[in-house]
C-alpha cells in the first residue's frame, strides 16, 4: 500500500462523514415540529357540565366567559401532584366558583379552529 493511500483515507472519511452530517441536518430542518406551547389562562369557573367534558370560565381581566371542551388531559392537584386521569379534582360535574389556571392550544384547519385544552392546574383552586 503506497503512503499516500493511508494518509489521505482519514481526510476522505471526515469529509464523507461532513457531508452525511450535513444532508441530515438539512433534512432534519425540513420535517414539520408537532409541537404547540400551550396559552396559560386563568379564571374563574362558572360551571362545569354534568358529564364533566365542559366547562365555562370568566378569564381574570377579560369579558365574556368563554367555554372549553374537556378531553383526558394531565392536572394537578391542590398538593402539587400531576395526574393523567380522570376526574379532574377541581372541576367535578355541576360544580362552579373554583379558581383555576390552564393551558389552551389553537388548532387551526381548514375546516374548523378551535381551542385545546393541554393541561389543568388545580394547586390555586379555590371554591
Amino acid at each position: 500500500m503506497d503512503i499516500r493511500e493511508i494518509k489521505s483515507r482519514p481526510a476522505l472519511l471526515a469529509l464523507v462523514g461532513l457531508v452525511v452530517a450535513g444532508v441530515g441536518l438539512g433534512i432534519g430542518l425540513t420535517l414539520p415540529t408537532d409541537a404547540a406551547t400551550p396559552q396559560v389562562l386563568q379564571g374563574t369557573v362558572s360551571a362545569v357540565g354534568v358529564n364533566g367534558d365542559k366547562f365555562g370560565v370568566s378569564l381574570d381581566g377579560r369579558q365574556p366567559g368563554k367555554s372549553f371542551g374537556l378531553g383526558a388531559v394531565p392536572w394537578k392537584d391542590t398538593e402539587g401532584t400531576w395526574h393523567d386521569s380522570s376526574p379532574i379534582d377541581c372541576l367535578k360535574p355541576l360544580s362552579q366558583g373554583q379558581q383555576i389556571r390552564f393551558g389552551v392550544v389553537h388548532v387551526n384547519d381548514p375546516g374548523f379552529s378551535t381551542d385545546l385544552v393541554a393541561w389543568v392546574d388545580c394547586s390555586n383552586a379555590t371554591g
